[in-house]
């Protein structure tokens, strides 16, 4: 069986967000520290933290925002969402200008043109928490139907439970794998649903029951077959979030599913063969499973292997002497 170690190795790092790491932990930290300073917020008792795919470490390239929870420790959902992220609004427009852009439910700093960081505010619901309606219309209602619970942290935590075992070489296999299946979702769905968190949610049950495997390449095979099994089960029974325990909402279509299940299952059988080819014509499987980003194709082919999967003969070098030897230049 050909793995590929050093390749998916370097797939990953392809993937990754690199250097633009640093520029986003710059970035939300000091986008937390203006809502901090804020004396409005303060008086609720503002707390922010760092959620999404960036602090769970599964964002891909090409990472374009990044997402802070402004928790309001001293507020629950008897407080009006508009009050609430007006506030929030304002802060940062105050001290950010036109970069500073009033969102659904959030407010978008810009950072350049290809990088954000999105704040959104929250209040606390029992011992979780609740962000606004995306439909604003809700919040001049009365009634639960304005706020929406949620518990990003609860998801962070189960990530790192999750990433502990299996491992490769030392290394936890569920955060990786999850990049990849992110990048396969990215280059072969696009703006297709079910979305990158969907996806993640999917591979998180994938790795519910225990897997066999030495490799990323025998792990993610096994992977892309059960997210293609669990894509055809949520057609009748929707997905939950695990961090909630209810059904994820807004849940894709049944055509959405379908959809996404063939194409899955296409994956699943191509990385299935791919761990019974030799090195060459392997990689060319896993090239084109994995697809490309804004960098180019996120699957390198071994040295001594060609785009078709051939291995290129190597330079025979020509020890003879005589007649046919080169001649120098006179």
């Amino acid at each position: 069986m050909e793995t590929l170690a050093k390749q998916f190795e370097e797939a990953l790092k392809l993937i990754g967000i690199g250097e633009k790491a640093t520029r986003a932990q710059a970035a939300q930290t000091e986008v937390r520290q203006v809502l901090e300073a804020s004396e409005a917020l303060r008086k609720w008792g503002v707390d922010t933290i760092l959620i999404g795919s960036y602090a769970r470490q599964t964002t891909i390239y090409p990472g374009k925002d990044v997402d802070v929870f402004s928790k309001m420790t001293r507020l629950d959902t008897s407080a009006s969402p508009t009050t609430v992220f007006e506030a929030v609004r304002d802060t940062l427009v105050d001290h950010y200008g036109r970069r500073a852009t009033p969102q659904r439910r959030s407010v978008k700093v810009a950072f350049g043109e290809d990088f954000s960081v999105d704040a959104v505010p929250a209040v606390r619901a029992g011992a979780r928490w609740a962000v606004p309606n995306r439909d604003q219309a809700t919040w001049a209602q009365s009634g639960s139907s304005r706020w929406v619970e949620t518990d990003p942290e609860r998801l962070g935590s189960l990530t790192t439970e999750r990433n502990k075992q299996p491992t490769v070489g030392g290394q936890g296999v569920y955060v990786p794998v999850v990049k990849l299946v992110r990048q396969i979702r990215e280059h072969h769905l696009a703006d297709a649903k079910p979305g990158g968190l969907y996806l993640e949610l999917l591979t998180y049950y994938a790795f519910q029951d225990p897997m066999k495997g030495d490799s990323f390449a025998e792990f993610l095979a096994t992977t892309l077959r059960r997210i293609t099994d669990l894509l055809g089960a949520a057609v009748q029974n929707p997905l939950v979030d695990p961090a909630l325990g209810t059904p994820y909402a807004p849940a894709p279509a049944a055509s959405e599913l379908q959809a996404a299940q063939a194409q899955f299952g296409k994956l699943a059988a191509e990385a299935e063969r791919a761990l019974g080819l030799e090195r060459c014509p392997a990689a060319v499987v896993w090239r084109g499973i994995l697809g490309s980003n804004e960098r180019g194709p996120c699957f390198p082919l071994p040295s001594g292997c060609d785009e078709s999967g051939r291995e290129i003969p190597a330079v025979t070098v020509n020890t003879r002497r005589g007649s046919d030897e080169a001649r120098p230049f006179a």
